[in-house]
């Protein structure tokens, strides 16, 4: 049987997300996620399985102990099996679209497979870059290189979160400090993050609008357990929030975010000394920042919804009443949040309103896991920019109904809006596919 499927596989630091893609349709075959992997609980994942027009779920749980790489190999186990995919099965894969955060100085996915003359030296180098993205960009290549053991016909494509933001100038990409007089793996300049979700973002809305990507202007807040934003003018990524590393900017479930870089210094004296982490060396300094930081931190869970029902209990439920240490932390935690994200978003906005080729903005984008499901996060922003509406006399504002129900892509806003707001659903998976596909292509394979 000829390959005619395409596997996306998007790890994150305790996650593994997974989608399998008929080549011919782009029609999802079998997809799924794992959730808590190497936590302290045990780790789960589930998956559906499209077969004769019905859904077919299964869920598993794995020890706790479980290491990264066995937890994949048991999703690469059940996605392949011979129930599914039929006796030939692993040549049925054609290519494996592998999310990676953090991609250096790459300015194109890269395409390898096991026993290229490359395959050794891409993952040489991918494992130097990976210093700068710890928590994603280790476990992603771990599993490159079970996909190139297990699948050696299939291609993987490894697509690079920092692509879509090298359109961003200079000026705004360069950090006021000077050349360190070592050779470090990657130039120490902003590269941004969550670019394959952007660019599935400005797809959708391109799509939505009915306008060419190249005269798409949106303010994009990804929004979920590790959050940014993104100005697209024109198509392209302009500014985004995240740096050199994905710590920079929002806080997130256990990211400080921003933070005066003297800070680390008082609060952990030792923060030079490493620390093993997933099988990795990492300072202190990073671990801090990165795993015991943000809103874990700040009031004791990194589930903003917990944090939500917490800050702003319904009276509706008095058994489920917070106490009130809970209850005032979650507030604290929510107020500072809500206020670095106008933060960013504030310019971001100002800069498509003030730009000299009388540009309109086509959208204020909430995506993500908090993007999406929190009305009112998006409530309260699009409440504080309420001034743009009354200073153009639109009569715009939420659409309450819509802000509060509904599901996959939507404004949230009223007609006349100068600010039209809307909820998109977005799929890593899908751009992923796209990317690798089309870096196939071009290299004839």
């Amino acid at each position: 049987m000829a390959a005619d499927l395409d596997l996306a596989v998007n790890c994150g630091s305790s996650s593994i997300k997974f989608a399998l893609y008929s080549t011919e349709t782009r029609n999802v075959v079998v997809s799924g996620s794992a959730s808590n992997v190497q936590g302290d609980a045990p780790a789960s994942y589930k998956f559906s399985h499209s077969a004769g027009g019905k859904e077919q779920e299964r869920t598993k749980e794995l020890e706790a102990s479980t290491s990264y790489e066995d937890v994949f190999r048991e999703i690469l186990k059940d996605v392949t099996s011979e129930d599914i995919l039929g006796s030939e099965r692993e040549k049925r894969i054609r290519l494996v679209a592998h999310r990676i955060v953090h991609g250096g100085t790459a300015d194109a996915p890269i395409l390898i497979r096991h026993g290229d003359k490359e395959e050794q030296e891409v993952l040489d180098r991918m494992e130097e870059v990976s210093s700068f993205a710890p928590l994603h960009n280790h476990h992603a290549m771990l599993i490159v290189k079970e996909c190139l053991e297990h699948l050696p016909e299939s291609y993987s494509v490894l697509c690079f979160d920092t692509l879509f933001h090298q359109t961003i100038p200079q000026y705004r990409r360069q950090y006021a400090i000077s050349t360190p007089p070592h050779k470090t793996p990657v130039p120490l300049v902003k590269y941004g993050f969550h670019g394959l979700s952007y660019a599935n973002i400005l797809d959708q809305m391109a799509e939505e609008l009915g306008k060419p990507k190249e005269q798409v202007n949106l303010v994009v807040a990804h929004l979920g357990s590790g959050g940014s934003c993104c100005l697209i003018q024109n198509g392209k990524s302009t500014q985004t929030t995240m740096g050199v590393t994905p710590l920079e900017g929002l806080p997130g479930g256990t990211r400080s975010g921003t933070v005066d870089p003297s800070l680390i210094f008082h609060h952990t004296p030792d923060c030079s000394e490493t620390v093993k982490w997933s099988g990795r060396d990492i300072t202190k300094g990073e671990y801090v920042l990165n795993k015991e930081s943000g809103f874990k931190a700040l009031c004791g869970t990194n589930n903003f919804g917990t944090i939500i029902s917490r800050a702003y209990p319904s009276s509706s439920s008095p058994d489920d009443a917070p106490s009130n240490e809970e209850h005032m932390s979650s507030r604290l935690t929510y107020q500072l949040y809500l206020d670095h994200l106008l933060s960013f978003l504030a310019p971001y906005l100002s800069s498509v309103f003030s730009s000299q080729d009388n540009a309109t903005l086509d959208g204020l984008v909430f995506s993500g896991g908090i993007g999406e499901k929190s009305a009112q996060l998006r409530r309260d922003v699009l409440e504080h920019f309420a001034w743009i509406e009354r200073l153009a006399s639109s009569g715009g504002g939420v659409d309450e109904a819509r802000n509060e129900k509904g599901e996959g892509r939507r404004e949230i806003t009223k007609a006349g809006s100068r600010v039209r707001a809307w909820v998109v659903e977005t799929s890593e998976e899908d751009e992923m596919i796209r990317m690798a596909e089309e870096e196939l292509k071009k290299q004839g394979k």
